[in-house]
Parts: C-alpha cells; sequence; structure tokens
C-alpha cells in the first residue's frame, strides 16, 4: 500500500506505547502501514510519522505564539498536512489545508466528547473519526478514521489525526492546569 495514494477504507491509530515511544497505524485486516513516533520532551508538541521500516516519512509541530496551528511536512519540507485551530471553536472552527492546497473542514460531533470529528470537502462529509476505547482508559486517544471517499492519502489522514490528537492534548492540558 502507497501512502501517498488518495485513500478509502479504515485507518486504526492505537494510542501511544510508552516503552517504545511509538504507536502503530494498521488496516482493518492488522497490516501495519506506517508508525507514529511521539517526542516526550518537547514544548512545541512534536511528532514524527515513519512508514512500517522505521523511515521517517513526516513530521509534525504546533506553530506561533499561541501553538494553535499544527505544520505536518514531509522530510523534503513540502507540506502534508497544515491544521489551523479556529480561534472561538478550536475544533469546530479548524481548517486543514492539504498538500496539494485543497482545504477541509474539521467538525466536533459531540459537545461532550473531544474524541470524535468528522470532515467535509466543500460541504460534502468523506471522513470520521470516532474512538476505539472508552474515556476512563490508559489510553483514551485511540482512534478509528474512516474514509468513504478518496479525498486525501493515507498518510495525510494519519497526519491529520495525529495533529488533532496533539492539539486536543494540548487544549486538556491547558484545561487541568
Amino acid at each position: 500500500m502507497s501512502l501517498t495514494q488518495p485513500f478509502t477504507g479504515t485507518l486504526y491509530l492505537p494510542d501511544k506505547v510508552v516503552p517504545t515511544g511509538t504507536s502503530p497505524v494498521v488496516l482493518a485486516d492488522g497490516q501495519t502501514v506506517a508508525l507514529v513516533q511521539y517526542h516526550f520532551w518537547t514544548v512545541r508538541q512534536r511528532f514524527g510519522i515513519l512508514d512500517p521500516a522505521g523511515n521517517p516519512v513526516a513530521d509534525g509541530v504546533a506553530r506561533g505564539m499561541t501553538g494553535r496551528t499544527y505544520e505536518v511536512t514531509a522530510p523534503s519540507g513540502a507540506r502534508v498536512v497544515e491544521l489551523r485551530l479556529g480561534f472561538w471553536r478550536p475544533i469546530d472552527g479548524a481548517v486543514v489545508t492539504l498538500a496539494s492546497g485543497r482545504t477541509v473542514e474539521v467538525m466536533k460531533t459531540s459537545i461532550w466528547s473531544d474524541r470524535r470529528f468528522e470532515f467535509a470537502a466543500g460541504g460534502r462529509p468523506f471522513g470520521r473519526i470516532t474512538p476505539t476505547t472508552g474515556v476512563l482508559t490508559f489510553h483514551p486517544d485511540s482512534y478509528a478514521f474512516e474514509l468513504s471517499a478518496p479525498v486525501m492519502s493515507a498518510l495525510e489522514a494519519i497526519c491529520l489525526a495525529q495533529a488533532l490528537r496533539t492539539a486536543v492534548r494540548a487544549m486538556r492540558q491547558a484545561a487541568s492546569g
């Protein structure tokens, strides 16, 4: 499977595995298509996306004074995904710019949960992220990302899911302390 080709289907993104600092991204059949690498001791909420062999394919970081923009780039420096959080409604007002320059809207689908998202392009829904674990767990941010139309590549989807996961964690930390 090519990470850069348009993708339809479901990607499973388990929450981080602390001893290794990575977590796999798998298909429904269990095939690992990528790894998410966590950088634990960074101020700018950095993360990396690796191919199954462990080679870097993207790097993400929060940008700006308030960290409201998450930029994910390829090793060449080319943009993979940019997530700009909204001002009054950070997730509901978020806009995503894909590598092609196409924009995607993000909608939080529950006022009670910061773990459910839907995506639309040109007003047409094409994907959603839902949690695969309960709230009261050590891994609350394990997700399934379902894409019903080939709007983005698997790499863009993985980068977007990880940028959202990182943004939500940063908001939770800011609210708790």
